[in-house]
């Protein structure tokens, strides 16, 4: 249940001030940013980074963000959610613990790894205090493919969202452009059925003989 009401926390700060009880100037008050006293935003690499990559099992998203905590007060952050028009199932990439210790990957048939040092994912469940900040990579993965609509190369529209402790949800959107799988275009299975006319027309071989040869068909009718 939401516990953290902008609405109300005004009307508390209202009744304090009628009262005459000094308050903390409004910019300083906990609660009073509505992106919930975060700043979030993408952030440029210069190695383009930043994608939605069709895999031959799933879809691979890569956000590269930054997020600060501006306002006095702590953000203790309890849960991030990835948003796409296509997909609502959308999970968090875990690090590979067994296999390749300290990387991330999508698949092993994807060359590409994300070194654990530049990814944010085991990093998001923590506090963050007034001027702490997080900054690298968000690997996320879904298993929904986008619709033909949306063409290889578009950017594409997608939400990023953080909930803190007061069920307060500051939000951005990222462009993330959309990379297409080789992998789409499939053979057309061939049908294992035999050819229609598989065995020689005897009747139509004898027809055409005889057409070559009148004197054949006169001795038969004798």
């Amino acid at each position: 249940m939401a516990t953290y009401r902008p609405g109300r926390f005004i009307e508390s700060w209202h009744e304090l001030e009628d009262a005459g009880i000094p308050l903390e100037p409004l910019t300083l008050r906990v609660g009073a940013n509505p992106n919930a006293g975060l700043t979030i935003r993408q952030m440029p690499t210069a190695y383009q980074e930043e994608v939605i990559r069709e895999l031959k099992n799933c879809v691979a998203y890569v956000l590269p963000v930054f997020i600060r905590r501006d306002e006095p007060g702590k953000t203790i952050i309890r849960d991030w959610t990835l948003h796409v028009p296509w997909d609502d199932s959308i999970e968090w990439l875990e690090e590979d613990r067994k296999r390749n210790a300290g990387w991330y990957t999508f698949s092993r048939n994807v060359p590409h790894q994300y070194s654990r040092k530049s990814v944010l994912n085991h990093r998001m469940e923590r506090v963050l205090s007034p001027g702490d900040i997080r900054e690298g990579l968000l690997l996320a993965v879904g298993k929904v493919r986008p619709p033909e609509t949306y063409r290889n190369g578009g950017n594409i529209p997608i939400r990023f969202s953080i909930l803190d402790q007061w069920d307060c949800e500051a939000s951005v959107t990222f462009q993330l452009p959309l990379v297409r799988g080789t992998h789409r275009a499939t053979e057309i299975p061939r049908s294992k059925r035999g050819p229609l006319f598989s065995r020689p027309d005897y009747i139509a071989a004898v027809e055409k003989q005889e057409a070559a040869d009148p004197t054949k068909s006169a001795k038969k009718e004798e």
